[in-house]
């Protein structure tokens, strides 16, 4: 029998500190020979990412760090090399976003040039293509940021194409005749409207550009070369984001036709939702959010076969090579797994690498997902990660704490999320919205935040909690909510619009609509042109949805967290919400980080941040945490 006790004050085995160590990330892998390699984010490095390989261990000595800042998002930003019968590595420094190479285990020799007097240039999404690395740059000058293809080598660097504004995915065909990539413009974000275009290359120059699928409102990604020189790709003309292909005439066909989604917002540059095997059959991922599957396509006969896996979500990061394919997944169970898969057996063959969980596996919740009804009928999708104690059980209904995800076009899976952990095993409830606008659920469903972030999203998180309250899930007077970025705005903008939550916690969120138009980075600078309006002749809007308008009314105790290197949501936003709440008498805490940017990587960061945010939690709500 379990013995009773106060939520939030449930004693845990999982430390911040704990956490922290255990907060690897695993995303990219490339198959290289017999051999794979693959990165980890590592907290404990101070948020360095590594390169691995499977037989050699690591192979980027430390302190380097394989992290690019294109789009401040980064994505990919390494790549595997053979140079004269060895194998290399290529990767963009995080310290000064140039393209080094080196033998594993050895010294890097910078291959970019560097940048001239007052320019930043960035580089992201290499392909080999003879000597040369192929890939996309970012140039920052006096204000300014272009993009363009471009090829590097020791013998020099030149520029291949510069006719858009935004590129993504560049991948030369197997005869090495046809270059192909994504290409958008402002103001369109590439889950909005992006084109497929292909160019001919001949002696190492591209001409005869031209788009070959997509368009304004249609949001294409990841095109792949097949046999015969067809570009699979997927696509959301049908209202989902299904696999299609195109050739060189533009002739398109839809391969499979489902209400499911295979493609994922493109928020890091490089994403492989889909890879294609040597005899023309495609590997790519497909199903809702909560039960994501490893699928495998002939393309001929317009059939799939689902991988056996328990496995519940997988990342757009597939590779292939040598009769083997590659993949990153997850479940309500497991953190993080890098699972090799055999292609003839359509098996799992191996897990090469593992995020292991720091305590056992009885102290985690079963997420799952759950629906709730707006008052207009529409439904609101969420996933609940319930309090959960192998020996504790709660003396009253728990505390709940609702996340609201960034983007903020994306989603939250039903997977295992160490952070959540850290408060379900302590006695408190997390419920993570995937409030309209969020991906997974169609076009139409993404499409909800056209012109009302800050009303869609505000409203379906209230319909969740109470759906929450009425179904007895929780206390009605203790409902906490937390989120980043753009979570932090709709929790700015829940508390200065309800009565309902105790408390809440922003992480870098957007306060001033306006102050985010004019000041975050160029990737998003359009973005609220869909979801609000064209700025600055709406700013009217602008200044009316923005939480620090409506600040007289915020009424909950907050805690704000921001990274002073944010350039995304710069550190001014989160200091005027503490100066408005301190104006206000209000209770408050402003913790701000040296050295992080938009989202915590450093270990210390992750503990000191989650420690403060459940203190503060226990002040309101009367438990005293264990820590």
């Amino acid at each position: 029998m379990k013995n009773p006790l106060q939520p939030g004050a449930w004693p845990s085995p999982l430390s911040a500190q704990l956490l922290a160590q255990a907060g690897s990330a695993l995303m990219w892998s490339q198959p290289m020979g017999d051999d794979v390699w693959w990165d980890e984010v590592r907290p404990h490095q101070a948020g360095r990412t590594a390169i691995v390989s499977r037989q050699q261990g690591d192979i980027l000595n430390a302190p380097w760090s394989a992290r690019s800042q294109v789009h401040e998002y980064g994505g990919i930003s390494w790549l595997g090399l053979i140079r004269q019968g060895q194998q290399m590595l290529a990767f963009v420094n995080k310290d000064d976003q140039r393209i080094y190479i080196t033998a594993p285990k050895g010294e890097p020799r910078a291959l970019s040039p560097q940048a001239p007097p007052g320019q930043s240039h960035r580089y992201i999404d290499m392909i080999s293509v003879g000597d040369e690395i192929w890939c996309i740059r970012e140039r920052h000058e006096e204000g300014r940021v272009s993009r363009d293809l471009v090829a590097i080598s020791d013998a020099g660097f030149r520029s291949l194409e510069a006719s858009s504004h935004f590129y993504a995915h560049p991948r030369l065909s197997p005869d090495g005749r046809h270059l192909s990539w994504i290409a958008w413009e402002h103001p369109q974000m590439p889950w909005d409207g992006t084109e497929v275009r292909v160019a001919d290359v001949h002696d190492g120059k591209l001409s005869n550009v031209r788009a070959l699928a997509g368009g304004l409102q249609e949001s294409c990604l990841c095109p792949e070369w097949g046999p015969g020189n067809v570009l699979y790709y997927i696509c959301d003309k049908s209202g989902w984001w299904n696999l299609w292909q195109v050739n060189l005439q533009g002739q398109q066909s839809h391969v499979i036709d489902e209400a499911s989604e295979w493609g994922f917002p493109l928020w890091q540059l490089g994403m492989r939702a889909i890879t294609v095997l040597e005899d023309g059959q495609i590997i790519s991922v497909h199903g809702p959010v909560a039960a994501r599957k490893i699928v495998r396509v002939d393309p001929v006969k317009r059939s799939m076969q689902e991988l056996g896996s328990d496995l519940t979500e997988f990342k757009p990061s597939i590779s292939a090579g040598r009769g083997k394919a590659y993949a990153v997944g997850a479940s309500g169970s497991v953190i993080s797994q890098l699972l090799e898969i055999d292609v003839a057996t359509w098996k799992i063959s191996a897990v090469i690498s593992s995020i292991g969980a720091p305590v056992d596996v009885a102290y985690f919740p079963t997420p799952h997902e759950i629906k709730a009804l707006r008052s207009d009928g529409r439904e609101v999708f969420a996933i609940l990660h319930p309090a959960h104690h192998p020996d504790l059980e709660p003396s009253e209904k728990p505390p709940l704490m609702v996340v609201v995800h960034g983007g903020p076009t994306a989603n939250s899976s039903a997977t295992l999320s160490m952070k959540y952990a850290y408060f379900t095993s302590r006695g408190i409830s997390v419920v993570d919205v995937n409030y309209g606008g969020s991906t997974g659920y169609g076009r139409a469903y993404r499409n909800l935040l056209q012109g009302q972030w800050g009303i869609v999203d505000r409203e379906d998180v209230l319909a969740v909690v109470d759906a929450l309250i009425a179904q007895g899930t929780c206390d009605k007077d203790k409902v906490l909510i937390r989120g980043g970025s753009a979570g932090g705005f709709t929790v700015l903008n829940v508390l200065v619009n309800s009565q309902r939550f105790a408390a809440g916690a922003s992480y870098y969120g957007v306060a001033d609509c306006s102050a985010l138009a004019a000041d975050t980075h160029d990737f998003e600078s359009r973005y609220l042109d869909a979801m609000i309006g064209a700025y600055p002749q709406e700013k009217a809007l602008y200044q009316e949805r923005s939480p620090l308008t409506h600040v007289a009314r915020l009424s909950s105790p907050l805690i704000l967290f921001q990274g002073l290197e944010d350039k995304v949501v710069p550190p001014s936003q989160s200091e005027a919400f503490r100066d408005a709440c301190a104006a206000k008498g209000l209770k408050h805490a402003y913790i701000a980080y040296a050295g992080e940017g938009h989202g915590f990587r450093q270990a210390a960061t992750i503990v000191s941040s989650l420690e403060a945010e459940l203190k503060f939690y226990g002040e309101v709500l009367g438990f005293v945490p264990h820590l």
